[in-house]
């Protein structure tokens, strides 16, 4: 990025992605079955603090699973300030003043964002041990079908439609094929099957709205960020700007 910057020929542009960033947490087995402990452990975590230092501020924080720029998105969902003393005290009330001790799978490539997240756990209680395994192996442990016996697995989701049933039916609906958190809500459901079904847009979005406002109760993950889609764009280039839905549209493209 610097580099690119520091070149009077080319610009860096920048658009928020669509890919949610989240840790999924295994919700059918102790101790991420109570949901007090799942509230904790996203009070534990200072987001910004992950986002500025280890993706240079190019990502903005979410506090559920849809990008600002989807469809039906809920700009009023309650954020999980970043609260040690909050944390320890929700552990406290589910049955561990003394802590939790877990394990957050995490691919090669995600390495780093899962230390310093386990880390930040760690400071509040969560004593988190990062386990570094091949890609294809981690999602087999955590796929839908499959035993899922980990505690806590750093995933995203892409969603290139901007539309929610392309990320929230699959990684939330009971059953659905992204649910590596295997959580299992049927009020939520029945959101989903409604959103799925309805024509009018502004009743569509309001009930995918009110699902969006339990999951952020439920906390059936710790919600973490939207990285930002970064392109390098030649100082000649007019008439072309960055999609959030991460098109290349080059009708309008013209190099001078």
């Amino acid at each position: 990025i610097r580099n690119v910057e520091a070149n009077p020929n080319t610009r860096v542009m920048a658009v928020n992605g669509t890919r949610s960033f989240f840790v999924a947490l295994n919700n059918n087995k102790p101790p991420f079955d109570d949901v007090r402990v799942r509230q904790a452990a996203n009070h534990a975590l200072n987001r910004q603090l992950i986002i500025d230092k280890l993706l240079a501020g190019r990502a903005v924080a979410l506090n559920g699973v849809m990008s600002p720029a989807a469809f039906g998105f809920n700009r009023n969902l309650p954020a999980y300030q970043y609260d040690v003393k909050q944390a320890k005290a929700l552990l406290a009330a589910a049955g561990h003043p003394n802590g939790i001790d877990v394990t957050l799978d995490t691919d090669g490539p995600q390495k780093d964002t899962a230390e310093a997240i386990g880390s930040l756990l760690t400071q509040a209680g969560i004593r988190t041990k990062v386990v570094v395994g091949d890609g294809s192996q981690v999602r087999a442990k955590w796929a839908n079908n499959g035993k899922r016996e980990g505690d806590m697995w750093i995933s995203s989701w892409g969603n290139g439609s901007l539309d929610p049933t392309d990320i929230f039916e699959p990684t939330l609906m009971t059953g659905g094929r992204g649910n590596s958190a295997g959580y299992a809500n049927p009020a939520v459901d029945k959101l989903l099957a409604e959103g799925g079904r309805e024509t009018d847009n502004a009743k569509r979005a309001a009930l995918y709205q009110q699902a969006q406002t339990i999951i952020n109760k439920d906390a059936p993950w710790i919600f973490l960020w939207l990285p930002q889609d970064l392109y390098g764009v030649s100082a000649r280039l007019t008439g072309w700007a960055p999609s959030a839905a991460g098109w290349l549209n080059l009708r309008d493209a013209c190099v001078k």
